[in-house]
């Protein structure tokens, strides 16, 4: 254990646990060892939670435990099973907000990446059938999300509406609207495998302090109180 950090012994077990039952073939303690060796990677991101009040420190602290967990773990999956983890394709969120119109209307025809709006170095999506793929990928995710959110994307992404007409047509505060959608999104996203897992280095002090303003929205925040939230 790290010293000083005594503390954080019954969240970093938690986080170690929960993750060693996703990845059956990482063991807990490994898992154990890594979040502690990210308390010793990142001095600078815990020093700065730790000046904010406990309860706000505990939060952002068990958000980066858990993405931690869940690099490592795929690491460890990749090795294991023989493959790279870079050769899987991880979707992020431009390509899925340019696709959900697509995906709700049930469209048929492949566009370019020009007219999705890349560059014209980047291939056709149909190449490959990577774009039937991808779609099929979203469709199945969609289904799997609450009716609640489901909905929220909907009117987002095929009745167009901004925060301003979502909060009118929900009765909710702007706020809340942009929340909603953000939340909606992650699921997403996470049902499609997650974000691509990142290289271990600590923030700069410019992402540090922007992570301490967006703390509250990047963990996954209710219109009442932030709650931490699995974004995995």
């Amino acid at each position: 254990m790290v010293t000083g950090l005594e503390h954080y012994e019954g969240l970093v077990g938690a986080i170690a646990y929960e993750f060693s039952r996703k990845f059956h073939m990482v063991e807990v303690a490994d898992l154990r060892q890594e979040l502690w060796l990210w308390f010793l990677t990142h001095p600078k991101k815990v020093h700065a939670w730790e000046s904010l009040d406990d309860k706000q420190a505990v939060k952002l602290i068990s958000k980066s435990l858990r993405n931690a967990a869940k690099d490592f773990c795929q690491k460890e999956k990749a090795r294991i099973v023989g493959y790279h983890v870079d050769d899987n394709y991880y979707y992020d969120r431009q390509v899925l907000e340019i696709l959900l119109p697509a995906v709700f209307r049930g469209d048929n025809v492949a566009p370019s990446m020009i007219d999705l709006g890349f560059t014209s170095t980047r291939k056709v999506a149909s190449e490959g059938g990577n774009w039937f793929a991808m779609m099929s990928d979203i469709d199945k995710a969609l289904k799997k999300l609450p009716d609640e959110q489901y909905n929220i994307l909907y009117l987002r992404f095929v009745d167009s509406l901004d925060n301003a007409h979502m909060a009118s047509e929900l009765q909710i505060s702007d706020d809340a609207a942009r929340m909603r959608v953000n939340r909606a999104v992650n699921s997403l996203l996470n049902l499609l495998g997650g974000s691509r897992p990142r290289k271990e280095r600590d923030y700069t002090d410019a992402e540090t302090t922007n992570n301490i303003g967006d703390g509250a929205e990047s963990i996954g925040e209710s219109e009442d109180e932030v709650t931490i939230q699995e974004l995995d």
